[in-house]
């Protein structure tokens, strides 16, 4: 899921398109909130969307045992997993406990991001397996679209 902007158009064009029929974008509008009731929880890995120091979003998937222990390397939070998974009887390459303790991982990553624009992103994970993307801001009109909003 490596971040290619001219290749994502026609996708983000689609995705303001199908947010826009769910009602995701009127949702989203009153407040300027970049986050929907549904949220981005994902059962069988850990999926959570951060902001950036550049006022951008991404979201960041880790399907497997190798995407999550890449994530905490790259993050500097594999000592900090290491020691929550001891004091929590936890064990973070099994899916049942990311889903779990998904809050707690969530706010332990969440400076880490803060800090960073997604261009440094791009760089510290570049040669993992970590999968992430930008997140198109849904009360922006997209790129080169006629689509708008609501």
């Amino acid at each position: 899921m490596a971040s290619n902007p001219a290749a994502l158009r026609p996708a983000e064009d689609l995705a303001h398109a199908l947010a826009g029929h769910l009602a995701f974008l009127a949702e989203s509008q009153p407040a300027g909130a970049h986050d929907v009731r549904i949220g981005n929880d994902l059962h069988g890995g850990f999926a959570r969307d951060f902001a950036t120091a550049d006022g951008g979003r991404v979201m960041v998937v880790a399907f497997t045992s190798q995407q999550f222990a890449d994530l905490a390397r790259t993050t500097g939070r594999a000592g900090t997993f290491a020691f929550l998974e001891r004091v929590l009887h936890a064990d973070f390459s099994a899916t049942d406990d990311l889903l779990t303790y998904r809050g707690t991982i969530a706010a332990l990553l969440a400076p880490w991001f803060a800090r960073r624009t997604v261009g440094d992103l791009a760089v510290a994970f570049a040669g993992t397996s970590v999968s992430w993307a930008p997140l198109p801001n849904l009360t922006a009109r997209p790129r080169g679209s006629s689509l708008r909003p609501g």
